[in-house]
């Protein structure tokens, strides 16, 4: 087996092993917390993300486009930490600010700020991870975070004290857990910290901000939009839905993890090959997780979560189509930072943003979390649509080149499935052609696997 199936196996095992830890906590917040406080939850947890979005002003994307000087690297590991805890405390105060105007409680506007440095130092850290082509640091750091965090959720139901407050702050302190994970297995160095290059990631991180902000906010501004134009309740009917759809994205994620370094490293070419083996396993792996769960959704939705939560099923078939899609564009979206044009990428995050809030200002209140998931769905297939498209002009790319080969059918169903039986083909699939570039001789020594 190579090192990309055994990378591969691994993430996707690990990835599989954390949303079963998160799948159980939800179905203990949701059962403890009911739709009502499930919702508040949720709310949460998506003005934090919308926080972190906003406020790490995309710097991780400057490190995704600088990364090929190899001689930068050290140094924007080092700038990874420091910055992601500098723009969070930057970023709290504003957030804690906004969350007090808007008529939330002290406690829980402290408790959102509180965790801006941990959750934009997670992001910076996990995008250096994947840069120095270690999937595994991520993976371990992710599985250990969320073992904690399940047996401290799991602890505070049983002493009935699991608030949605309560939750939120155990969900904090998952991410700081991962945080610590990441640092001690990237060991940035204090002395290899760049100030000029900090600047310079911010910049070109700003260039791509409005974009990658239209695009984070989706399903955040999706869940806000529930709650504020239906109800708390059907924002938790919502959550559920999008937890369950999270599932059809195990192997498309696990697959972008891997591809990741090899798309920014090397010539266009070769960069061009990569994404569009990576297109279109990500299409197989989507289509086949995605029909899988829609057939099961009416009898595990209520068996897992409980009747109550029975009308999270229609949502989550209205949006299983737009996951589809997107994982399609999902392996393309890095291939088009390499492109160095913006302006192109950030009208069309832009257009979407603007499009599914215009949508959802119209279907939320006669069809509340139901509107939004058909929303959703079609917002997301129309973007993943416009970065196909784009990636196809640019390349020269006939539009049959992202349609999956009969060759590369069964590898995808079997990385779909943990890559069990064809691993060895699943590594050929992601290798491509021989000629590949290392990977950067530190991140191989350290990882003893790719």
């Amino acid at each position: 087996m190579t090192g990309a199936a055994r990378t591969l196996v691994h993430t996707i095992a690990a990835r599989g092993a954390v949303t079963a830890t998160s799948a159980v906590i939800s179905v203990i917040t949701a059962r403890t917390l009911l739709a009502e406080g499930r919702g508040e939850y949720a709310v949460l947890v998506a003005i934090a993300w919308a926080g972190l979005v906003l406020g790490g002003l995309s710097a991780e994307q400057g490190q995704t486009v600088l990364w090929a000087d190899a001689g930068l690297r050290p140094a924007l590991t080092a700038n990874a930490l420091v910055m992601g805890v500098l723009m969070g405390m930057s970023a709290a105060p504003v957030v804690g600010a906004v969350m007090l105007l808007s008529g939330w409680s002290a406690s829980g506007a402290v408790l959102v700020a509180a965790s801006m440095p941990v959750l934009i130092a997670w992001e910076y850290l996990c995008g250096i991870a994947l840069l120095r082509d270690r999937a595994r640091v991520l993976n371990n750091g992710t599985m250990i975070g969320c073992l904690v965090w399940c047996a401290s959720v799991v602890t505070a139901a049983l002493a009935g004290r699991l608030t949605a407050e309560v939750a939120f702050a155990l969900w904090a302190a998952y991410e700081l857990v991962t945080v610590a994970c990441f640092v001690h297995a990237l060991r940035p160095r204090a002395r290899d910290f760049d100030l000029g290059l900090a600047r310079r990631t911010l910049g070109v991180g700003l260039r791509y901000h409005l974009g990658l902000v239209s695009t984070q906010l989706l399903p955040r501004v999706d869940v806000l939009m529930v709650g504020a134009l239906a109800s708390t309740g059907q924002a938790g009917l919502y959550a559920v839905a999008t937890a369950l759809a999270d599932l059809a994205r195990i192997p498309v994620e696990a697959l972008a993890k891997i591809v990741m370094p090899r798309q920014v490293e090397g010539d266009h070419e070769r960069a061009v090959e990569v994404t569009l083996r990576a297109a279109r396993a990500a299409f197989v792996m989507a289509l086949v997780t995605a029909a899988g769960l829609c057939a099961l959704a009416s009898a595990l939705v209520p068996l897992v979560y409980g009747e109550a939560f029975r009308g999270s099923v229609a949502p989550f078939l209205c949006v299983a189509p737009g996951i589809v899609s997107a994982s399609v564009a999902r392996p393309i979206w890095v291939f088009l930072l390499r492109l160095g044009r913006p302006w192109v990428a950030t009208s069309m995050s832009v257009g979407a943003l603007c499009l599914d809030v215009a949508l959802n200002a119209l279907l939320i209140p006669r069809w509340g979390a139901t509107g939004c998931a058909a929303v959703s769905g079609i917002v997301l297939t129309a973007l993943a649509g416009a970065q196909c498209a784009w990636f196809l002009r640019v390349t020269g790319t006939p539009a049959r080149g992202l349609l999956p080969r009969w060759s590369e059918i069964a590898v995808s169903l079997s990385a779909a499935a943990r890559a069990a039986g064809d691993a060895p083909l699943a590594g050929r699939v992601l290798a491509g052609r021989r000629g590949t570039a290392p990977p950067e001789p530190e991140a191989h020594a350290r990882s003893g696997n790719r």
